[in-house]
């Protein structure tokens, strides 16, 4: 009889004492970023690197590389599936394909990339970064953390562990400076502790006609089923590219908007009945008047991820776009079906004029 007690109260207790010493773990070690940080070049900056943006037609990248544990063949638990991390071969070949992709679009002036793990148990230690970096070779290199937890234990028979990564903005030009900007995020606890903390990697670079080009990498709240968060956090971002239009300053976002652009009909491509509405919201048409948003509706830039990709039957949609300033005129804007491939994301890319 004692015994059974025992097992019964170890039993209870074991889940117990993981639970308490995974949120203790997370409390002590919780990630406080500034408002506002400067971030330095990773890279060191070659002479090949101008520090003078003398052409006035540019041409942008975005892709969220999803860690390079989303691609083809996988699910997510977060998304109704059923995998958390997956085997360490997928990794090395989704990011192997991620390095490919990147050199073939190499000749871009900026390029973006989100979800960029540099160590962590769901990339298998992979430094994506450093493999990017290589891959592009003299461009300057620039990496905003935004998700640093010791040890994530969700979900309970798989946890996704150590993660330790954020966005990346790779360029042809020697940033005047650059900035890690914290964006507001959720507040539940305790939740908040294993959460990333969402923010904006903005740059500066110099014109030759005294202006300023502003480049702002973003990945927008996804998990957010009231919008509170997501209303905040473009609230804070209008404001800043704001002030610097009236500055006389041209200014570009790009990335994961975790959000449909207007215009789009997000049942386009529904070949299961949707009704998550993390899919279903589209943008503010009249997010800042007179700009302008820059997005492929012909091409699909994200999948659901609640089984493998398959073409016949997963739900895919456009969140990933770019958004310019009343001075900038847009001229080409294409996705690219890479299939999913690599990623849960297919990249995007943009070719823009600076007028005068």
């Amino acid at each position: 009889m004692k015994k059974g007690v025992l097992i019964l109260v170890i039993v209870i207790a074991l889940p117990v004492l993981y639970l308490g010493g995974t949120i203790l773990l997370a409390f002590i070690t919780e990630f406080h970023p500034e408002s506002i940080e400067n971030v330095e070049v990773l890279s060191s900056k070659p002479t090949s690197v101008p520090s003078i943006i003398k052409d006035s037609v540019l041409t942008f990248f975005t892709w969220n590389i999803g860690y390079g544990g989303l691609g083809a063949e996988t699910d997510f638990f977060y998304d109704g599936g059923k995998m958390s991390v997956v085997p360490e071969d997928w990794v090395k070949k989704y990011t192997q394909g991620i390095y490919n992709t990147a050199k073939q679009h190499a000749d871009a002036d900026f390029l973006f990339f989100q979800e960029v793990d540099r160590k962590g148990k769901r990339s298998h230690n992979i430094d994506e970064v450093a493999g990017i970096k290589k891959t592009l070779r003299n461009d300057a290199t620039v990496f905003a953390l935004n998700y640093d937890v010791k040890f994530l234990p969700m979900p309970y028979l798989h946890p996704l562990g150590r993660i330790y990564g954020g966005l990346l903005s790779c360029s042809k030009f020697s940033p005047v400076a650059s900035q890690r900007v914290a964006l507001p995020n959720i507040t539940d606890f305790p939740r908040k502790l294993f959460y990333l903390q969402r923010c904006l990697l903005l740059q500066r670079f110099k014109l030759s006609n005294g202006k300023e080009l502003i480049v702002i990498n973003a990945h927008f709240e996804a998990y957010d089923e009231g919008g509170k968060v997501k209303v905040e956090q473009m609230a804070l971002t209008r404001k800043l590219m704001e002030a610097e239009y009236r500055k006389g300053n041209y200014v570009v976002l790009g990335g994961d908007w975790n959000i449909a652009p207007p215009g789009f009909n997000v049942h386009k491509w529904e070949k299961e009945k949707q009704n998550d509405p993390l899919y279903l919201l589209k943008n503010n048409p009249v997010y800042i008047p007179g700009w302008r948003y820059a997005a492929d509706i012909n091409t699909p830039t994200n999948r659901k991820n609640n089984h493998a990709f398959d073409p016949k039957t997963t739900y895919t949609t456009v969140i990933d776009y770019f958004f310019v300033s009343p001075n900038i005129e847009l001229l080409e804007v294409k996705g690219i079906n890479a299939g999913f491939a690599y990623s849960d994301h297919n990249p995007v890319e943009m070719k823009i004029k600076l007028k005068k």
